[in-house]
């Protein structure tokens, strides 16, 4: 009996903390948040030492490209609009991954990449989020051709 009334008393106290939580929340007002892309991982590490996060909005006009660079630290993008291309410096075949709206993709830091636009009439826009980026430094270092791809 005594637990039985230990554990009542456990489930209001429990319930009316919850309620008394939901009452003191204070909503958002005249705020949009979109999301624009998610992909679920197990594990993420920045091992981040002193260094800047710095988020980006990358528009690639149709046909546009980055050229050869790679990055300091790992990024996150999130294709926002269009579709985006991206070819790896190390990949003897040249074979292109190509990410639509809303998906999400990781950019490794030293690893040289090449993204492009490869559509002729419709703009793609990347939102990119760069990690362990040099204290007032670039997000991006330029890289020579690495001869795997004919561009």
């Amino acid at each position: 009996m005594k637990h039985r009334i230990a554990l009542t008393v456990t489930l209001v106290a429990v319930i009316g903390g919850i309620s008394a939580g939901l009452s003191l929340a204070t909503p958002g007002a005249a705020t949009v948040n979109v999301e624009f892309g998610r992909r679920s991982v197990s594990q993420f590490h920045t091992s981040m030492a002193e260094g800047d996060i710095v988020v980006s909005e990358v528009s690639y006009a149709p046909g546009g490209y980055s050229g050869w660079h790679s990055h300091p630290g790992r990024v996150v993008v999130a294709v926002q609009r269009g579709a985006f291309t991206l070819y790896r410096g190390n990949d003897p075949t040249c074979t292109g991954h190509t990410y639509t709206a809303g998906k999400v993709f990781f950019e490794r830091p030293g690893v040289v990449y090449y993204g492009r636009n490869e559509s002729a009439t419709t703009a793609a826009v990347l939102n990119a989020t760069f990690f362990n980026v040099p204290v007032g430094g670039s997000s991006r270092i330029d890289q020579p051709s690495p001869g795997n791809c004919p561009f």
